[in-house]
Parts: structure tokens; sequence; C-alpha cells
């Protein structure tokens, strides 16, 4: 178990989500509403950095190489791949 230490602002603030939740119902503790904004920043920058910030499949230049070979005239390159490359 880790200690949080926040200075006299944030503690206020938390004091007065616990406040709000208890008013529509809810009882939280500070540890579960810490845990709750800790999870929901989480999931926030890996949804940002994942999801906005990497091409889609189907934008990534590999991908599109892959799906559409550039022909080379020789049927099989499995077994002549380096007399082509470095010869």
């Amino acid at each position: 178990m880790t200690t949080v230490r926040l200075n006299k602002d944030d503690e206020d603030l938390l004091e007065r989500l616990r406040a709000r939740y208890i008013l529509m119902g809810k009882k939280m503790t500070k540890k579960e509403i810490l845990g709750n904004l800790i999870r929901q920043e989480a999931k926030k920058f890996e949804d940002e950095v994942l999801n906005h910030h990497l091409p889609s499949l189907e934008d990534d230049f590999a991908w599109k190489l892959l799906q559409k070979p550039i022909k080379w005239g020789i049927k099989d390159t499995s077994t002549t791949v380096d007399e082509y490359l470095y010869h």
C-alpha cells in the first residue's frame, strides 16, 4: 500500500467530489474515487495513443504492398531470392 499526499486544493476537490457522490446516494471512499479516476485517465490515454496516433491497417503502406505485391516476373522467389538480391 502506498500513501499519497495531496496538496490542500486537491484534497478539498477530492472531498467535494466525495460529498457529491454522497448526495447522489453513493457512498465512496477517497481510495475508490482516486482508483476510478486513475483507471479512467489510463483508459483515456491508451485510447488516444493506440487508436488515434497509429494509422489504420488499411492505410499502412506495408499492408498495401502486401495486398498488391510487385510483380518481378519470377514465379517462385523463395529459392532464388538471394541470387536476385545479391548478384
